[in-house]
Order: structure tokens, then sequence, then C-alpha cells
């Protein structure tokens, strides 16, 4: 048991010798202010020195012996370092009663002996409780870890997990050795020498919805492109449609998109120029002018010109033209399902005619009889082979002692009337429209697009347009009776589609209702959502309940914090280390991708630019 101990721990050739002074508790309402949350935290004494105080950072964990294991010592609480910082026993009793000369002398006193050490000096460490615990067996079978809140030892010694138990415990392992590479995402913060790598379950991770949240500038576009590129290499048949308000994607992932048979989808299409030899630069320029090129990307513009060009020349690029929120509002009432939600809405109508109520159920079984001989589903337009079943309806009607002014006899009156103007039509092959996206979007051949960039300008039609497209998507696979391929739909900007303030005239009730429904009963179907913003307390609470793992930065609200922090059952000392995170830091939680359940890993992210120039 001690010679597996010592394989367990690290406690850095002895040097760090500390022990568990007291377990205190913190509560505090809720971000709404209608509950109280309470987070217990460890404070821990260990010797200082500056070479210890140097391999102690937030994410570290550690291990303290609990009641569990009073007299066989096999049984460890794990703690994650929060928060560390250096103590003077003098600095309790300084403040500012005492003269200055003598405080100074203190103060400089108290310098010295941080450059060599003292008996007057320690460490305060703050740790919080991961909610596992660690138990020794003998023989080969090694640490395991279970899931239990189990109250240490106070005075008890602490002792550091050492690398390869920290990597068994947070990171998972790819049966396939070789392919650990795209199933790392980063390397771990708080290692001691070493850099360890961060590797997740990138299909669980997926699968399970993923949230994204962190300040302006902080790295959610580029987090989200690489994992996106992990996937693409470790996820198979795996698609991705990524609502794009902020116009980053198409340069982010600018390497897929050349390698993988892809789909730029813009809604204001490239101006035509003459080209010069066939390279297609101007209009390679206009593209790159349309989108946000990060700092490191523009040193290396004409790299990233004949990449474009390159993409350009594949006829990867399609415009489409999005019809504006109240030309898709009147559109759906010139599909099936339009009418069939008219009719909906009239059953529902709370002073409606009894007797027209009465009616609406058999004529709506003609609709779907009609729809099912046809073949027709409710995204299908009404056209000219509609007047036949508008007649018998009609007819029905009639027959029935309804008033003149009846709403039900309206609606097909008028419809009757829209549909004689109506000639068969049929589009042309070379024209890209929302029911050729959606086809390419769940088409199963291997020559299928793989990523939709969809650049969207405004964000009042992008609502819609997400909408419908969610929707159709929808209903054609739960008809199909096919669980392939897996898509992942990407929200960036995502307080533009799921806002906690829904209002019916901007969109916002129809989209979060959309994104909501994908979250919910997605999983089921293998429809996934990535959730990317900067604003969440502006979400929708419904759909941030359905994701299952987290990525969080700075953010420099408080309530924004506390928020998550509540949502996510993450201790509040872990939400406050992140104020000090740089660039590419990241602290994550996850029930599904990690090899434990919703323990906070701090992590430094793989650069994505570093993917774009290779």
């Amino acid at each position: 048991m001690l010679r597996q101990a010592a394989d367990v721990f690290d406690n850095l050739d002895g040097k760090f010798l500390a022990r568990l002074r007291e377990i205190s508790s913190n509560t505090r309402p809720t971000a709404d202010g209608k509950a109280t949350i309470t987070f217990k935290t460890a404070r821990i004494e260990a010797n200082y020195s500056p070479e210890i105080i140097k391999k102690i950072e937030a994410g570290r964990l550690m291990a303290i012996p609990n009641v569990m294991g009073v007299n066989s010592k096999d049984n460890y609480s794990i703690y994650e370092v929060a928060d560390v910082y250096p103590m003077h026993y003098s600095m309790q009793t300084l403040d500012r009663n005492q003269p200055g000369a003598i405080r100074k002398e203190f103060m400089i006193l108290i310098e010295k002996e941080w450059q060599q050490g003292s008996k007057s000096t320690w460490i305060e460490i703050v740790a919080a409780p991961i909610g596992y615990i660690l138990q020794l067996n003998e023989g080969e079978q090694g640490p395991t870890f279970v899931r239990k809140n189990i109250a240490p030892l106070t005075g008890a010694e602490v002792n550091l997990l050492s690398d390869e138990t920290v990597q068994k415990l947070i990171c998972y392992i790819p049966k396939d050795a070789k392919s650990t590479e795209h199933y790392t995402i980063g390397h771990l913060l708080g290692a001691a020498d070493n850099q360890i790598p961060f590797t997740v379950n990138v299909e669980k991770l997926l699968h399970y919805h993923v949230g994204a949240f962190a300040f302006t500038g902080s790295g959610k576009s580029n987090l989200t492109s690489s994992i996106i590129r992990k996937a693409m290499n470790s996820v198979p048949n795996v698609k991705f449609v990524v609502f794009d308000i902020s116009s980053e994607y198409g340069i982010n992932i600018l390497d897929l998109l050349r390698s993988f048979p892809s789909r730029i989808i813009l809604t204001e299409p490239l101006p035509v120029h003459d080209s010069v030899d066939g390279n297609n630069e101007k209009m390679a320029e206009d593209y790159i002018v349309r989108h946000v090129v990060p700092e490191a990307l523009a040193e290396v513009k004409q790299q990233i010109l004949e990449s474009v060009k390159e993409i350009i020349g594949q006829d990867k690029i399609r415009n489409l033209t999005i019809p504006s929120e109240s030309e898709q509002i009147m559109l759906a009432f010139s599909t099936y399902g339009g009418l069939l939600r008219s009719l909906a809405d009239l059953t529902n109508e709370k002073f409606g005619a009894a007797g027209q109520k009465v009616l609406i159920p058999a004529v709506v079984n003609m609709i779907k009889k009609f729809m099912k001989e046809s073949r027709l589903n409710e995204d299908s337009l009404m056209g000219s082979e509609t007047k036949p079943l508008i007649k018998s309806i009609l007819d029905l009607l009639s027959a029935a002692k309804l008033r003149a002014d009846a709403a039900i006899l309206s609606i097909f009156n008028n419809l009757l009337l829209a549909l004689e103007d109506i000639s068969p039509q049929t589009l042309k092959d070379d024209v890209y429209d929302t029911t050729k996206l959606v086809n390419e979007i769940l088409d199963k051949s291997t020559e299928s697009p793989k990523l939709f960039v969809i650049n969207l300008q405004e964000a009042d039609v992008a609502r819609y347009f997400c909408s419908e497209i969610i929707d159709r998507i929808f209903r054609k696979r739960k008809s199909s009776f096919t669980l392939t391929p897996r898509i992942v739909f990407v929200f960036d900007e995502a307080q533009e589609f799921i806002p906690a303030d829904k209002r019916r005239e901007d969109g916002t009730d129809t989209s979060s209702r959309a994104v909501e429904r994908l979250l919910r009963h997605g999983r089921k179907y293998n429809l996934n959502g990535w959730i990317s913003t900067q604003r969440i307390a502006h979400l929708n609470t419904n759909a941030l309940q359905q994701l299952h793992s987290y990525f969080v930065s700075t953010m420099p609200r408080p309530y924004d914090r506390q928020l998550i922090s509540d949502t996510f059952a993450i201790d509040d000392a872990f939400m406050d280390r992140t104020l000090m995170f740089q660039n590419g830091d990241w602290l994550m939680t996850s029930f599904k991708a990690t090899n434990t359940q919703n323990v906070p890993v701090f992590f430094h992210a793989i650069n994505n630019e570093d993917s774009v120039l290779d």
C-alpha cells in the first residue's frame, strides 16, 4: 500500500509538507435572489519555500485523508486548488495604528524572509472539493475513484496527486493510442513541471450539448473552431452547421473548408469580376473583406487569399436569398404546415364559434390524407394541384350550417382565390434554396458537404431562418428512421437566438422555441447543439439546463459569474479564479466528456490559428 501511495502522490521530493487547518462554509443568495447556495472550501497550510510556491497553482489536485480511512490510510477526499498566496506571521499584526516607520521596518524584514524562507512564513492554500474520493487498493489494481462526498480529517497531512493519477482521474483515454491527438484540446493548468495533454471524449462532448461562455475577445470562436477540427477527425458521420452572425468561421476553419466537402452560404452574393487566368483573385479579396480576420492571421493574408481562391475554384460557395421576417411569416401560410397551424389557431380561439370548431378535425384529416396520397410534407408549397382539395373542403363546409362570415369559410374561399393565380413553377437547377440546403445537410453520402458555414448579416432574419432549418431537419429526421449523419448546430452569439426575453415581433420567440426543442429532444435523433455567447445573463434558462458540458473563461460581471456558478454547480472560488485567465485559458466541467463527472478542469486550449496556418 505504501508503494502504491508513492506512485499516486507527488509531494515534490518530500518538500511539500501541508496539513488541513479548517473547512469553512460560505452561504450566499443565488443570482435571482430566490434561494441560497452554500459552498465549502478547505484552508490548507503548507511549508513555505520559493521553489514550492511556484509549483502550486489553481487547478492542482490534492488528497486529504477522510473519516473512512482513519486507521487504514487508504481513503482520501480529493480537493482542487482555487487560490494560493504566501503568509507571514507578522502580517497578522500589521495595521495602521502602528507608526509608519515601524510598519516599514517590519515589511523590509518580511521581504527578506520571502527570499530565504523562515519559520514565520507559510503558504495559504484555498481548495474546494470535486466530489470524488480516492481509494488505494491492494495488489496491481491501482487507485480507484468513487463519486462520494466524505468529510476530510482536520489536521491531517495533505498530499499532491501525481501527474499520472491526475491524468487517470480526468482525461479520457481513447482506445487507439495513436489517435490521442484527435482528442486533445489543450494541456492542463496546475501541473508540476510537465504539460499534461487534456483529452476529452469528443463524441460525447458534442452529443450531450455544449456551452462556451466568455467575455468578448477571450477566444470562444477559437475554441469552437478547434473542437470542430478535432471532431472532423475523430467522430464518424458528423456534420456541422454554423450560424455565423459575426462572420468569423469563414476564416477560422478555412483549412477545413478547403480540405473537406463543405458549403459556405452567403446571403449577399460576392460581386462577379472578370477573372484573370481563372484565379478568382478579386472575388477572394471580397470574401476576406466580409470576414473578421484574426490579428495573427492578418500577417499571412496572401496565404489566406490562396486558400479562398481554392475554395472558390472548388465551387463551394453558394448564394442563398433569405426572405425578410415579414416575408417568411407570409411564406409560412403558403405551405400545408402553415394551413394546418392556421386551423389549430382557430381551435384555440377562446370565443370562436363552436360549430366551426367541430368541423376542424374533419378538415384536418382531409388535408393530411391528401398530403399522404400526394407524398407531400408540411414544408410543401400549395399550388394549382391543391385546388381540388380546397373545393372538396368547401363542399363539406357548405353542407354545414355556418354563418356566412365564419372564419374557416373565409380561409378556404380566399385560399381558392389565391390559388387561381398560381401556375406550376419549377425552380432552376442552379438556384440554391432552403430545400437544397436541408437536403445537403441530411445527405448520408460520403461526397456530401460535411461543413456548412451560414453567413448571416441581419439578426432578425437569422432567427426565422434558423428556426425554419431546425424544424425542417427535425421533421425529416423523425420520418426517415435513421440517425445518420450526426448534425451539430453551432449558434455563435447565442443571445440573438435564445434570449431570456422572448418576443414574437422580432422572431426571438420562434428561434428560442426551435433551439430549446433541439436541446431538449435532439439527442434522440443525433441532432446536437453548441452555444457560444458572452451574455449568459440574457439567455433562456430552460435551454441552459440542457447542456452537459461548459467552457467558461473571463466574465467581468459578478452577476454572470454567479449565474454560471448557480446553474452549473461550480464553486465560487473557481469562478473568481477565471478573472485572472489569459487568452486561451478555460475552466471546463462536463458530465459526460471527461473520465469523471462535473470536475472543474483548468486548461489552456490549443491555438486554432496555428492549425489554420498549417
